[in-house]
This record gives C-alpha cells, structure tokens and sequence, in this order.
C-alpha cells in the first residue's frame, strides 16, 4: 500500500468507494461505468447496461453520487517548481530553485526544500492535478534531482512517488549563461555550457572506472554515474534549435537518456524534430514577453509537433503559470484541431510515460490509482468546473473548496 495512500486515508483503515453514475473518460470517449475503489485502486469499472453488480450490501462501502458529471484520468505535470518557489512566501524566502554556489550542483534534490503548504499544491489539486513533478531550477548546467509527489498530504515523504529512474534537472542555452556571466564566472557562453557538462560527465566515467575501495565518495558523482548507467534521466531545459542540437550532440556521445523541456523552437525543423528519440514538454506557451528564449513560442508548435509524430505533455512551469490555470492551455491548444482523446493524453497519460509511473496512473483502468479530476461538464468547455478531486479514492479538493 502507497505511503501517500496511508496519508491521506485514516491508518489501517480499508477503503471501498463506489462512485456512481458518472461518465468516464476513456480512450477518447465517455463511457457508463460505475467506478469500485478498494484501498486506493481502481478495482472494478462496472458498465451500468451490464449484469454485474458492486457489493452494496457491504457495510464499509461508501457511495458517491456523480450524477451529470464527467470523471476523466488525474492530470499530471511533469515540470514544476511548486512548493520549492513557494506562492506563499514569495522573494527569497520561499525561493529554492536554484542553487547558486556553482554551476553543477547535482547532489542537491528538491525533496529537501519541497513544502507541503504551499498554496500552489493545494491549487494544483483542486484543479484537478493529482500528480506533479518538482524540479530545480534552470540556473545552473546541472540543477539537481527532481521529485515526483502527489498533490494532497502534510509530509512530503509520504506523498512521494517512487519512479523507476533517478530525475537529474540539467540547463542549457541561455539560462545558465546569463546566470552565471553576471556574476563574472564560468560559463559565459553556450559553448562553455556544452564544454562544462561534458568534462563532469568525463569526470563521472573515470569515477565509475576505479575499484570501488580506491575511490573517494562523492555524491555528485554518484548521480552522474546513474545517468551513465541508465539508472538517471537528464531533463534538460533547453529553448533555441541550436542547443537542443548541441544536447543530442553530448547525449550521443555519453549515452545517456533525456527529455527536452519546453523545446521553444523545436517545431522550426519538423524533420529534425522527427527523428528525434526523446520525449518532449512543451510549455507554458501562454505566458506574454520576449525574449531569446521565448520569441518562436507559438501553440502552433503543439500542432507541428504532433504532425511530426512526437509524443507531447504539457507543463505548467509552475508558479509561472500556476497549476490551477494549467487546463488553459487544453482549452486553447484544442482550437488547433487536434484530437481530444490525443490533448487530454498530453496532461494525463503521456506525462506519466516520462515520469516512468504511467503502469499505476494516468488512464482510468483496472488496477491503477483511483486517481480522478472530476468536472461538471466537458473539461474543454470553459464555463466547466472541476468540482471534486480524488486520490487513491479520497475526495481531496475540487473547485468548491
């Protein structure tokens, strides 16, 4: 049993919820299921035409009525910085983003500044995002490890999800160059960028080459070595064409995995694009000014992008774009023509593929989390609202919180 699972339910206590007379969302349409939750899971999807019946005369089994009301797959993002840029505190107490002692900071984990409280997460669930991944910032060539937490508890320990793989944030272009040349130190160019990734990654390989009894520990080290070894993957922010050139360019050469996140103007080359074997977070692409890094943002590219063939999630970026505005960019990317079941999965099920969790969340199916944003109308109409959230079963917030 999951230890958020454990948090948000009483101690010891078994969970048996029906939620009924709902409309599910599954792939790409709605569907008349009934949903039966046992201790946080999905356990049965009973079609209400069909002959099977729940076991009402249980005494533990709580029934929620969702009569009118559409229960689609829990969103997910898999890029944000909430609880650890806190909408709370704002300035520099609530900002641990970036750890600004050096340009290489992979020991550091955002795990360690992530708080519970803050605003941001209690916004993210009564929107409907169930799940969220917590990652440093992009000040420095490598941030740090990211952390994936459900959105409902008061400890993060217990509201972590474990992943399959270590998340190493990682930073090229612009971001780490300005950063750090303002403070007249290295790197002060994006070739220095690409030059101080490669001789930690040179460094990483010689650790890993020596007897464990004749090397010095070091953490920093350790991380790099997973990410050698497939036990790590980079999440690289990366905006111009021609860093995420330079990044399949090192990833090549050191074998390692990756994600390209926000990818501003990826969508200029589609061929390019095409051929690459990485996933891709766009995003927020509803967010106003210029700048070099943001001057090709278009939500033509979602388009672009999913007409090359690649498997797209959405991020939020939060708090740049807070997490309860998060489904703005459903609405608007939906004017693109694209299909719906292939949007939705883009906030659901696609994010959770990168996050390596998406075999227990992300779809309404028997067996996963009992996971669910539940809105009164279609999710793709704006007058609709997300009035109940759930997690492993438990009703978490919603929009009249």
């Amino acid at each position: 049993m999951s230890s958020y699972y454990s948090q948000i339910h009483e101690e010891g206590v078994k969970v048996l919820v029906l939620l009924k007379n709902g409309m599910c969302w599954q792939a790409g349409e709605f569907k008349d299921f009934d949903v039966l939750v046992k201790d946080g899971q999905i356990d049965r999807l009973l079609a209400r035409s069909g002959a099977e019946k729940p076991p009402e005369e249980d005494q533990t089994l709580e029934i929620v009525d969702l009569e009118g009301k559409k229960i689609y797959p829990g969103f997910i993002d898999a890029h944000t910085h909430a609880g650890i840029f806190e909408e709370k505190a704002g300035g520099f107490a609530g900002n641990d983003v970036n750890e600004t002692s050096s340009p290489t900071t992979a020991g550091v984990r955002a795990i360690d500044a992530l708080n519970p409280f803050d605003p941001g997460i209690e916004e993210a669930r009564n929107a409907g995002y169930t799940t969220i991944c917590v990652l440093p910032g992009s000040a420095n060539v490598i941030g740090g490890e990211g952390v994936v937490v459900k959105t409902a508890g008061t400890v993060v320990d217990r509201m972590q999800v474990k992943t399959p793989k270590r998340i190493l944030k990682m930073a090229f272009g612009r971001n780490p160059q300005w950063t750090w040349s303002a403070q007249k130190k290295a790197p002060y160019t994006r070739l220095s960028v690409a030059a101080l990734l490669r001789e930690k990654l040179m460094k990483a390989k010689d650790y890993m080459e020596k007897d464990e009894k004749d090397r010095e520990y070091d953490y920093d080290m350790e991380i790099l070595a997973d990410l050698l070894n497939d036990k790590a993957t980079a999440r690289i922010h990366v905006a111009n064409l021609e860093d995420i050139e330079t990044i399949t360019r090192v990833a090549a050469e050191f074998q390692f995995n990756y994600t390209l996140e926000h990818a501003t103007a990826l969508h200029l080359n589609p061929e390019f694009a095409a051929g690459l074997d990485a996933p891709v977070i766009l995003g927020p692409l509803n967010v106003a000014g210029k700048s070099f890094q943001t001057y090709d943002l278009t939500f033509n590219s979602v388009r672009i992008l999913h007409e090359a063939g690649l498997e797209l999630s959405m991020m939020t970026d939060a708090p740049v774009i807070p997490l309860n505005l998060g489904i703005i960019q459903m609405w608007l990317i939906d004017r693109l023509r694209i299909p719906r079941k292939e949007i939705v999965e883009m906030f659901t099920i696609n994010p959770a593929r990168v996050l390596g969790i998406d075999e227990s969340t992300g779809s309404i199916e028997e067996g996963k989390e009992a996971d669910f944003a539940v809105f009164d109308g279609d999710c793709f109409d704006a007058a609709s609202r997300v009035t109940d959230t759930f997690i492993a079963g438990k009703r978490v917030g919603g929009d009249c919180e």
